[in-house]
């Protein structure tokens, strides 16, 4: 038989009502982080046989595939849901043994007193998308991605053996990592067994697990591509506008869209990370997935757990990878350390001596090679720890790197960016325009006309390069409409202290530019 509008209403209403009734009584407090690790299975142990087990890995994914969940999520009135409105007039079209119940149901039960306001009956929650997540607690916690949990109005997890779905609760969530830790109310499940991501190296063999395409508990083989992939710009925005916290594991195991939150294993079988993301151009698989390292997702659940947020250490710098010349004019070994361009005021940074052209070599006597893994690092401690620091700092008078150690104590990372340290900048002075700076390029002061055209802020002080000689040693370092802020460490705002703070003699100048929106330090040959 047919099913009316009028009854699809009275049904989806029902089962909005017993949905929310669940949710509420779902409810319970928060276990501390210590109970809570206790009910963590991990094995730490190295693989000891390299290559493929003789009869594949049927009983290593057998193991696993009743920790591995499907979560369906549903919206009420997100994209592709529907949400039905009653009004006065509607009440004329319906059956008089219908009407009752629907007056009654508004709580209106004089016809004249609901024309007088308008009240929305939703709709039944539709389905709007579909992951995994993975097990990890026998009573039911459950790690997957915050991109399929978020913005979600209902949660469904079904596991495989089980006959019925479980309406789960969001625990926690951390877009910057796209964490999130869900909770089903559930006993003896079968909790999966976590590994150590960072013993993982490229060429070991890995197997993805999860729903592609709604096709439930698939298993797919490969092996590490990579590790430490960052700077793709997948994860969200921070408040304060930054890129999220990448430090992918990469694989050429097959993820598609549906195995986002699933588990990522080691040929035992042991949970190394969250298959959240791949590049493609098709939107689907590519041969490139990647992964959350499992030792940051369980980190991060234990701030969820514990505060309901991720605690964030901030150091307040803005950074940039030396380049070989840098390193060179430093003296150091290429791919190592990252150059300070700006000190953020008030910040730890400040408060502990940094400036601007330091190179940071290490950071609690760990070698830093990029600024994503110094960013990562400092992340990852609390605010209130005091951590050490490695610096290069180049002592322009005496000509030589002289090494240098700073301690600083982080602050919460803050939600909105701090402003950079002034600068003190040196006495007006005037110039001639379109002057030769050193061999090959010229520069001209900051006019309205050159702040239009090459899009300079108001704020910014220093002189423009006018022209780069392209056989010049200043070629692939310096470009027309850079802005020089900074000669070793001399702020300048016109071509006369440009020229004044050359040092003729000097081998290379160190500059301080505006470049594309962005401030660098660039080694230019002399």
């Amino acid at each position: 038989m047919k099913t009316s509008s009028l009854q699809q209403v009275i049904i989806a209403a029902t089962s909005v009502l017993a949905a929310s009734q669940l949710m509420s009584e779902m409810s319970r407090p928060r276990p501390k982080t210590a109970e809570f690790d206790k009910k963590l299975t991990h094995d730490l142990s190295e693989i000891q046989v390299p290559g493929q087990p003789d009869r594949g890995y049927a009983d290593v994914v057998q193991k696993i595939l009743p920790s591995v969940v499907s979560i369906g999520t549903y919206s009420k009135s997100g994209p592709g849901g529907f949400r039905f409105d009653v009004y006065p007039d509607d009440l004329k079209r319906i059956p008089p043994l219908f009407r009752d119940f629907l007056e009654d149901w508004l709580g209106q039960r004089d016809p004249g007193s609901l024309q007088k306001r308008r009240r929305p009956l939703p709709g039944k929650p539709i389905q709007t998308g579909l992951g995994s997540g993975v097990i990890i607690t026998s009573d039911g916690y459950i790690l997957t991605n915050n991109h399929v949990v978020d913005q979600a109005d209902e949660l469904k997890v079904e596991i495989t053996g089980k006959g019925r779905d479980y309406t789960a609760k969001v625990i926690g969530t951390d877009p910057q990592t796209d964490v999130a830790l869900i909770k089903i109310e559930a006993d003896g499940l079968t909790p999966a067994t976590l590994g150590d991501s960072t013993k993982l190296r490229v060429g070991d063999v890995l197997l993805a697990v999860g729903s592609p395409m709604g096709l439930e508990q698939s298993v797919t083989h490969g092996i590490v591509s990579g590790l430490g992939r960052s700077g793709l710009g997948i994860l969200s925005k921070t408040p304060a506008g930054q890129p999220g916290y990448e430090n992918f594991i990469q694989t050429d195991a097959a993820i598609n869209p549906g195995n986002s939150g699933g588990p990522l294993l080691d040929a035992r079988g042991r949970v190394v990370g969250l298959n959240t993301a791949i590049e493609t151009r098709s939107g689907m698989f590519a041969g490139i997935g990647l992964a959350i390292p499992i030792n940051m997702a369980v980190s991060v659940t234990r701030d969820l757990l514990e505060d309901g947020k991720v605690q964030r250490g901030f150091l307040g710098i803005e950074m940039d990878q030396i380049d070989a010349s840098m390193a060179d004019y430093l003296g150091l070994e290429r791919g190592t350390g990252v150059i300070v361009n700006s000190v953020v005021a008030d910040s730890p940074a400040a408060t502990a001596g940094f400036q601007e052209g330091d190179a940071i070599v290490s950071i609690d006597d760990q070698k830093i090679t990029t600024p994503a893994q110094l960013r990562l690092i400092v992340s990852s401690h609390h605010p209130g720890t005091e951590v050490k620091f490695q610096l290069i700092r180049y002592n322009h008078p005496a000509k030589r790197a002289e090494p240098l150690e700073l301690k600083a104590t982080l602050q919460p990372l803050p939600d909105k960016p701090g402003s950079r340290q002034e600068e003190k900048p040196a006495e007006d002075g005037s110039a001639k325009p379109g002057e030769s700076f050193m061999k090959g390029v010229t520069i001209d002061n900051l006019n309205e006309e050159i702040r239009q055209d090459y899009d300079i802020p108001d704020d910014v002080e220093g002189v423009a390069v006018a022209s780069v000689d392209q056989h010049s040693l200043a070629a692939g370092v310096l470009e027309e409409g850079d802005v020089i802020i900074q000669i070793n460490r001399q702020p300048v705002r016109n071509v006369t202290e440009a020229i004044a703070s050359k040092d003729a003699a000097a081998a290379a100048l160190q500059l301080k530019i505006l470049h594309n929106g962005r401030i660098k330090f660039v080694i230019v040959k002399n």
